[in-house]
């Protein structure tokens, strides 16, 4: 009779034991899958990625997707490699002698594009910016003491562009932002690219010139191409989990 309690209890264990881990697969699994929802962002980005003519898709990602490294985010995403996955940054000069975008040559702020696979540099935006100067209408006098670069506050970020932190779309911004792209982003063979989308799951899929040359003519909005970020021989592979897509 013990026996056999014994082995109905050991059976009963098992089963239990079989449940918890179909119970843990199911989750996992379910953490593979996007969520199905269409937002009101992702609305308010499709309605004004399709209102400026711009070719795109958006694509939403899995919760687990920034514990990832940048290949198996690429590899899930379809993208011919890293280097293809970008990220937008909200880069505010301190010192600027104007306090908005009015004046796109001399602006407060400026969005950044670069790849996940790179660095932003502070001093060579600081630098591009500074070139721009002679095309600037602004009369007040401008000196070196008026260029300082960094990482816009995130409540200002959000001001702007009605995006949260690391989920910024470098379009469909509550204001237009003067945007600066990479120039190592025109290299690659391929011009499709991921962009933020304006949530943290969610990729906005355009061609790089055709973005540029729509959101030029369409939206209005001055898109310039500058070298900001350091060079390949001074980054490290450190960054390839850094979860940084709107600050990014």
């Amino acid at each position: 009779m013990e026996v056999e309690e014994q082995r109905k209890s050991d059976l009963l264990e098992r089963q239990n034991q079989v449940i918890t881990n179909l119970n843990e697969l199911s989750q996992r699994l379910n953490n593979l899958i996007p969520r199905q929802e269409i937002t009101e962002i992702q609305k308010h980005v499709a309605d004004y990625t399709s209102s400026i003519d711009l070719k795109f898709k958006l694509q939403r990602v899995p919760s687990p997707y920034y514990t990832w490294t940048l290949e198996q985010r690429a590899n899930y995403l379809g993208a011919p490699s890293k280097q293809y996955l970008c990220k937008s940054i909200i880069m505010e000069n301190t010192e600027c002698v104007n306090q908005d975008m009015s004046d796109p040559f001399n602006s407060r702020y400026y969005l950044v594009i670069i790849q996940y696979t790179t660095k932003i540099q502070n001093q060579k935006v600081l630098k591009f910016v500074k070139s721009l100067q002679s095309q600037s209408s602004s009369s007040t006098a401008v000196s070196g003491a008026n260029y300082r670069f960094t990482l816009a506050q995130s409540e200002a970020s959000h001001a702007m562009t009605g995006f949260e932190y690391n989920a910024v779309c470098p379009i469909a911004t509550k204001v237009n932002i003067p945007i600066v792209i990479s120039k190592s982003i025109f290299s690659l063979p391929n011009p499709t690219v991921w962009l933020g989308g304006g949530e943290t799951d969610l990729k906005l899929v355009v061609d790089i010139n055709e973005f540029k040359e729509k959101v030029e003519n369409n939206a209005k909005n001055h898109v310039f191409i500058a070298d900001v970020v350091y060079d390949q021989q001074s980054t490290t592979t450190s960054n390839n989990n850094n979860n940084n897509d709107g600050e990014e």
